[in-house]
């Protein structure tokens, strides 16, 4: 499996947890069934095997990391996004900023234009495209901060 579909599914289980919902083993399952039957969207359907290890780790990490900085997250979201409150902006497109601001800031294996370019992917594949400008924008402004 790609880390771009552990990503996908990872960003499935945030919005599920933070829409009300379990985000657990549970979910895992579900958002795996759904990519082996439709793949993600966009893209082709992925293996039987799959998750691997190295996938659930990489999920886990990222579910568990985002949930436990949230409140940071989401003010620094807020913080960068003059003019728009988080509650104003659409939940996707919210949690794949926030799965994207905590790769850049907690997870210094993966390089800033890569979780740059993954959110991207997945705001095209589970938002409105349109929206793209918009969150690498935010983005864009984050890693500049970060550097300074």
């Amino acid at each position: 499996m790609s880390r771009t579909t552990a990503r996908s599914a990872a960003m499935q289980m945030i919005f599920e947890k933070v829409s009300g919902g379990q985000g657990g083993e549970d979910t895992l399952k579900l958002v795996y069934d759904e990519l082996r039957e439709y793949g993600v969207p966009g893209g082709r359907a992925i293996g039987d095997g799959e998750p691997d290890e190295e996938d659930r780790e990489y999920i886990s990490e990222a579910f568990n990391g985002v949930l436990s900085h949230l409140e940071e997250l989401d003010a620094l979201i807020g913080k960068t996004a003059k003019g728009w409150a988080t509650e104003r902006m659409s939940l996707v497109d919210l949690t794949v900023l926030r799965l994207a601001v905590w790769e850049i800031l907690y997870n210094p294996d993966i390089p800033d234009n890569v979780s740059v370019a993954e959110a991207l992917e997945l705001t095209e594949q589970y938002s409105d495209p349109a929206d793209k400008p918009f969150v690498n924008g935010i983005l864009g402004t984050i890693i500049r901060e970060k550097t300074v």
